[in-house]
């Protein structure tokens, strides 16, 4: 069995959506055998050109040891937000995540586990209203190295000057 901890970074903002900088959020969760993490953050304001970090208490997205032969499996969504939420909620609407994915099987694919993840964010009705930036699948093993840094690039620029965003998001994988 191999303790793994998997932490938010940073993001860097090459690009943002709106050119008066966005309001930058992730949504999604992590689990491995009986081990299950919900995953939001508060909006993060950020300019083109800057770099900044996670709120502190906002950065695990995952903590635990991790049976042999399981994989920790889930993926996140970014968004900016362009339609103002109610905040004050956010402890409500973590803990409607935690409880929508401790119903999955611990075998279930990753995107299985975001979407159950974002489903049961309904009650932020505005989410489909904040321009989505981009997602990933995530499977990490516990085998690999004790520190391992990844970068996940959000890209999009289909039109010139038109509503593109080039973000990166860095987290670490520490095992022991």
């Amino acid at each position: 069995m191999t303790k793994v901890k998997v932490q938010l970074v940073s993001v860097q903002a090459r690009d943002t959506e709106d050119i008066f900088g966005d309001e930058f959020y992730l949504v999604g969760a992590l689990a491995a055998g009986a081990i299950r993490k919900p995953i939001l953050t508060t909006p993060i304001s950020i300019q083109s050109g800057e770099t900044k970090t996670f709120k502190p208490g906002q950065t695990i997205l995952f903590e635990g040891v991790v049976p042999k032969g399981q994989t920790i499996r889930g993926g996140l969504k970014a968004y900016d937000e362009d339609l103002a939420k109610d905040w004050s909620k956010y402890n409500d609407a973590l803990k409607k995540i935690d409880n929508a994915v401790s119903t999955i099987s611990q075998n279930a694919e990753a995107e299985a586990i975001i979407l159950q993840a974002i489903e049961a964010l309904g009650f932020f009705a505005s989410l489909d209203k904040d321009d989505f930036l981009g997602s990933t699948n995530l499977e990490i093993s516990p085998v690999g190295p004790n520190l391992e840094e990844v970068s996940w690039r959000i890209k999009r620029s289909d039109f010139p000057l038109w509503s593109d965003w080039d973000y990166s998001v860095r987290y670490r994988i520490t095992r022991s």
